[in-house]
């Protein structure tokens, strides 16, 4: 079994994904205090937008929320300097009463994993190539065998706050044309386009527990010919019903915050599934979701189990801690993960 680097009980996590009115539960007056929240968001929203470097870094990868006067702030800066510089953007807002920086910066999640993965190079005499973008853990390196590269993968995202691992090691001398699947993370409630128009929004995504990565999404939509939906709706025949149905990340072409736009039409039903929840599973109420999901939104499928421990037991040393300071952070990082630090 992996260490438990961070507690599993993640109080952003909670905060982040609860309903606000029940977290102002007692206050008085909830819709002005909510009226006064909202616009909070809006001076926490500019005062990190003024801010150039931010703005120019991380600014598009943060989450803000304002409850009772108190901003928290979530999701993955590129350095513990821009966590305290997004702090400081926020201490001339006069009516804040208090700051929750819950921001993850990539170079202290660098040295989390780079330190977890070192005891598996001691151990097993190989070498792996870390970095970290936003959250996103990037592993390259050659192994002799293949269950390593399993370990390494695990490893990685056995850590709660990482968003993903994408995985290049391979062993040696085998094939270098590996296909990693696009690092995706489509924001639930977008609206996913098919290339002949028809649209969806998205529900829930699946993820692959190995890696945290996005591996398809659940789309709710009427997924008709477009040119008979609306012959149907002219002649007063009532609409199809809203059908629910899982779209892999392959097939995605393009993906902002606010929509998404696929390879394939909507009558190309061989490219797609209906949702059957049989498929799939919730995680287990101590999984962490990646930044920016809460767990409800989440599911995983039965073809994407968690890799067997037993199977990677026999590669994984004994117990092991991971210590940062942040005045010696820089120092700790090793010199060939240069990507992350």
């Amino acid at each position: 079994m992996f260490p438990e680097q961070i507690p599993r009980l993640d109080p952003a996590e909670l905060i982040r994904c609860s309903d606000s009115s029940r977290l102002n539960k007692g206050q008085n007056d909830n819709d002005v205090n909510a009226k006064a929240d909202e616009a909070l968001v809006h001076e926490v929203d500019n005062a990190l937008w003024k801010d150039a470097t931010f703005r120019a870094t991380d600014y598009d990868n943060i989450g803000v929320r304002v409850i009772g006067r108190i901003v928290y702030l979530f999701g993955h800066v590129s350095s513990l300097t821009n966590q305290h510089r997004a702090e400081r953007a926020l201490q001339a807002i006069p009516d804040l009463l208090g700051i929750n920086n819950y921001l993850i910066p990539d170079d202290r999640l660098l040295a989390e994993v780079a330190s977890s993965l070192g005891s598996i190079e001691h151990t097993y005499d190989c070498k792996f190539f870390t970095g970290v973008s936003h959250g996103v853990v990037l592993l390259s390196g050659n192994v002799d065998d293949a269950q390593l590269i399993l370990l390494a993968e695990k490893c990685a995202s056995s850590n709660p706050n990482v968003r993903g691992v994408i995985n290049s090691v391979h062993v040696q001398g085998g094939d270098l044309n590996m296909q990693n699947q696009p690092f995706l993370q489509p924001i639930i409630g977008e609206e996913i386009f098919f290339l002949n128009g028809i649209s969806g929004i998205v529900k829930q995504v699946i993820i692959n527990p190995n890696n945290r990565c996005v591996v398809a999404m659940t789309i709710e939509g009427r997924f008709t010919d477009q040119r008979q939906e609306l012959k149907s709706f002219n002649n007063g025949v009532a609409r199809p019903p809203d059908r629910l149905i899982v779209i892999s990340m392959n097939l995605v072409r393009y993906l902002t915050k606010v929509s998404g736009f696929l390879y394939i039409d909507s009558n190309e039903r061989e490219r797609y599934e209906d949702f059957n929840p049989t498929s799939f599973h919730i995680p287990d109420l101590e999984w962490v979701p990646p930044y920016p999901y809460c767990k409800r939104e989440v599911l995983f499928s039965f073809e994407n189990e968690p890799v067997d421990q037993k199977l990677l037991q026999k590669f994984t040393p004994g117990h092991y801690e991971v210590v940062v300071e942040d005045q010696t952070l820089r120092e700790q990082l090793p010199a060939n993960d240069s990507l992350g630090g």
